[in-house]
């Protein structure tokens, strides 16, 4: 009886066609990659005719000679269709003659607790939280669409993740545990009491709490609870894999928020290193990212655009240049970020929302939100902020941060810097940061500032997995390591709009036709 109706499952599963490609089958996986041009950023040139045999989602061999598999095929994938075989077994073979073979992307910097544009406060059984409801379940497939099959988050909630890893079709997820001080970015939204409640992990920095005028700790705190030391054993202990502070005294040159004290800072440092947790600065300026370079940080996670008294200035003025090579000097991760200020310039760009690519991973509901006027309130909010100003004006502004951060990741890269992709989605409340395709779009934009196809796909891959020291898994296509996995129509060394050009994700070695992961 048992064997019978696992053969009625099976049977039913082929007469759906590839549609039901990556669901769950009762016994073992197996895929076999035939014929395809296998790219991998630890190879010296392509393998062209690479077979690749895939078991329980993991790389098991890869030859340009015929594999013997343990199974029989049972079903044949090629260009989007299938083609039914025997029932003895899983086995799938995709035929991708003619395409290319690419590890899964890693966006090493996201934020998957908030849908982009969408308010903070949000009346339950309104259209507004019902549009986030739906956003939430799509937003690990929207990653997918765009070939990101591992992502980072650095400052998340606990119901974030549970939320996230419940999508039957997600990418791998990662996170630092954030460590803000009271007062200080971010917290410094909310009133103590509430920091207290939405921080898991915010720190008592006695040197600097007590500077704040009748400061006290909230009802119920416990600041020795609270330290450096304990704070950090307890993120380990709850599975993050790097360390986050903010290293932000205000927005551009202003500096009028409280800092955590160096003292911490390196507190937190040595705690991290106790328990093998990597140590990651939020940082955009000059003198923040001396800060982190001083503590012995190991990522810088925004890009320097921020040159407060050198801001404008033609070139790599003495002081960038310094900070820049004392980056390269103590060999640290550097984040460009490019997706912080390119959304916020998107926001105050008009008809950006008409670009068709926001159509794959953004709902039609959602895009006629965005354009309504409750849609539009960090458009009219940021408006304000500068005072009256025509949109030129504003765009001239914003394009010098930009420039100035391309300038400095472009000295790093030119000096051997191994850049990272990270696109730190959403980075505001801005729509015009979406998940998947803000990635692409950092990909885009760290192509147009000269970075070759070779060294973006690095940054995309390897150079993640080591920064994060994930590399024993992902960032190569090797035996051993998790078949997460791209099959593109184009050749990324040749062409970088091949990162648009996905016929299948292959997600833990199910492959799925990217056309079903678009918005519904």
């Amino acid at each position: 009886m048992q064997y019978l109706k696992k053969l009625i499952f099976v049977i039913m599963i082929f007469s759906f066609g590839p549609d039901l490609i990556a669901q769950e089958l009762p016994t073992k996986q197996e895929l076999l990659i035939k014929n395809v041009t296998l790219i991998s950023p630890e190879r010296q040139k392509p393998l062209i005719g690479a077979n690749v045999y895939i078991r329980d989602g993991k790389i098991l061999e890869i030859s340009t000679k015929p594999i013997q598999t343990e199974t029989v095929q049972t079903e044949v994938i090629q260009k989007g269709t299938s083609q039914k075989g025997s029932l003895q077994s899983d086995l799938k073979i995709l035929d991708a003659s003619g395409q290319y073979l690419i590890p899964g992307l890693m966006d090493s910097h996201v934020h998957i607790s908030q849908m982009p544009g969408a308010p903070l406060e949000i009346t339950e059984g309104s259209t507004v939280r019902a549009m986030v409801n739906a956003f939430h379940k799509q937003q690990p497939r929207s990653y997918l669409y765009f070939g990101v099959t591992q992502v980072l988050d650095p400052s998340q909630s606990a119901e974030s993740i549970i939320r996230f890893n419940s999508a039957p079709e997600k990418p791998d997820l990662f996170h630092c545990g954030a460590m803000p001080i009271f007062r200080g970015y971010p917290s410094l939204y909310v009133s103590d009491d509430k920091a207290a409640d939405i921080f898991d992990y915010i720190l008592a920095d006695p040197t600097t709490d007590h500077k704040h005028e009748n400061f006290k700790y909230p009802k119920n705190f416990d600041p020795e609870e609270h330290t450096p030391e304990k704070l950090v054993a307890k993120m380990a202990k709850e599975g993050a894999i790097c360390v986050k502070a903010f290293i932000e005294d205000g927005f551009g040159s202003q500096s009028h928020w409280p800092l955590i004290a160096k003292s911490a800072l390196k507190r937190l440092k040595a705690a991290a290193e106790q328990h093998g947790l990597i140590t990651m600065a939020h940082a955009n300026a000059i003198d923040m990212q001396q800060i982190a370079k001083d503590v012995g940080f190991d990522v810088i996670a925004h890009g320097m655009w921020n040159w407060n008294q050198f801001d404008g200035e033609k070139g790599l003025p003495e002081p960038i240049k310094v900070m820049a090579d004392e980056i390269l000097r103590t060999n640290m991760t550097y984040q460009a970020t490019f997706g912080v200020m390119d959304g916020l310039k998107g926001v105050m760009t008009p008809n950006i929302l008409d670009n068709p690519l926001y159509s794959t991973v953004v709902s039609d509901d959602a895009l006629a939100w965005y354009k309504s006027e409750d849609g539009q309130w960090f458009h009219q909010e940021m408006l304000r902020d500068y005072g009256g100003l025509s949109l030129e004006q504003i765009h001239a502004r914003q394009s010098i941060n930009i420039t100035q951060g391309e300038r400095v990741l472009k000295y790093l890269v030119d000096n051997n810097l191994a850049p990272v992709l990270a696109s730190d989605t959403p980075a505001a409340p801005t729509y015009a940061q979406q998940p998947g395709l803000s990635t692409y779009q950092e990909i885009l934009h760290m192509h147009k500032i000269g970075l070759s196809l070779k060294t973006i796909l690095e940054s995309a891959t390897i150079n993640n997995a080591r920064a994060f020291g994930l590399e024993s898994k992902y960032g190569t296509i090797e035996p051993g390591k998790a078949a997460n996995l791209l099959v593109l129509k184009t050749n990324p060394l040749k062409d970088v709009s091949a990162y648009n050009s996905i016929q299948y994700v292959i997600i833990n070695g199910k492959p799925v036709l990217r056309e079903t992961l678009r918005v519904n």
